[in-house]
C-alpha cells in the first residue's frame, strides 16, 4: 500500500486527486493544512507527500514553528538542515519537507560532506557523475539556480547557498544526513 498525503488549499483539485487515488493500492489524505502536517506525519508517515508550489502571485504558506529557536541550530550556532538522501528530501530547519530531484540531492550531499566549507564547481559536477573536463558548467549554474529557487519559496527564512566567483560555492549552514 502506497500512503500519499496532499497539502493543498484547492478543494477542486484534492477532490479530484483523491477521487483518482481511490484505489485498492493507495491510501490517500488531503484533510491536512500546515498546522498539523508535521504532526500528522510524525504519527502515520507516508510514501508520497504533495505540497503545493506557490504561483507567482501568492506567497508560500508559513507553518507555524513548533521547535524553539535553541533545537533549531546545532552546536556551531548555525540553523540545521537536514538531507535524507534515500527519500530525495531536504527538511528545513523549521521542519518544512523540501522534496528534491535526484541531481540536487546529489549537490546537496557534496555541501553535506564539505562541512559548510566551499565545494569547488569540479567537486559538485563530479557529484553530479559527470566528467568535469566534458560536462558544461552552465547546466551546474542552471541546477544551483532551480535548487536556489526551489530553496525559497520552501524556506524563505534562511536562504543558504552563496557562490563564490571562479571558485564554487558555500551552502552557507551545516546540512546533516539521515537516512531512513
Amino acid at each position: 500500500m502506497i500512503r500519499i498525503a496532499i497539502l493543498d488549499h484547492n478543494t477542486y483539485l484534492l477532490d479530484n486527486i483523491a477521487s483518482t487515488l481511490q484505489q485498492p493500492s493507495f491510501a490517500t489524505t488531503t484533510t491536512l493544512d500546515t498546522e498539523n502536517l508535521s504532526a500528522w506525519l510524525a504519527k502515520h508517515g507516508v510514501d508520497m507527500l504533495v505540497l503545493p508550489l506557490p504561483n507567482e502571485n501568492e506567497r508560500p504558506a508559513t507553518a507555524s514553528i513548533s521547535k524553539s529557536e535553541t533545537e533549531l541550530l546545532n552546536g556551531n550556532g548555525q540553523s540545521l538542515w537536514q538531507l535524507n538522501s534515500s527519500q530525495l528530501e531536504l527538511v528545513s530547519p523549521y521542519g518544512r519537507l523540501i522534496p528534491l530531484s535526484h541531481n540536487e540531492c546529489c549537490i546537496l550531499r557534496a555541501f553535506a560532506n564539505a562541512n559548510g566549507n566551499l565545494v569547488s564547481r569540479k567537486t559538485l559536477i563530479e557529484a553530479l557523475g559527470q566528467d568535469f573536463w566534458h560536462y558544461d558548467e552552465r547546466r551546474l549554474e542552471a541546477l544551483i539556480s532551480r535548487l536556489r529557487r526551489k530553496l525559497a519559496s520552501y524556506a524563505p527564512e534562511r536562504f543558504p547557498i552563496r557562490g563564490v566567483k571562479g571558485q564554487g560555492y558555500l551552502f552557507g549552514v551545516t546540512i546533516q544526513t539521515v537516512e531512513t
